[in-house]
């Protein structure tokens, strides 16, 4: 194993005093830290949408559990939703 590291630390020192090849070495680096930074934030977005998409789902599951009780406009009024959207899930349910 001594040999090893020794290996790399020789390796290091020697790319270390090559200008192109320590150029090369922090481009890369940029690029990775690029992408992490790229994929995070994809993650992050796609988590909002999730959310944003399941809010809309448990709205619309209430409306659907208002319809018998509630005319169109106080569904809207209490779930956020549009009276369109309210007149389709009622279209829907029948």
């Amino acid at each position: 194993m001594d040999s090893a590291i020794k290996k790399a630390e020789q390796k290091i020192e020697y790319l270390s005093s090559d200008e192109n090849a320590m150029k090369i070495y922090w481009e890369r680096e940029r690029s990775l830290h690029e992408r992490a930074n790229m994929i995070s934030s994809a993650e992050k977005r796609g988590m909002e949408k999730g959310i944003e998409k399941g809010k809309r789902e448990e709205k619309k599951e209430i409306a659907m559990n208002l319809l018998d009780i509630l005319d169109d406009e106080t569904i809207a009024l209490k779930t956020g939703l549009s009276i369109d959207e309210i007149r389709k899930l009622r279209r829907k349910k029948i």
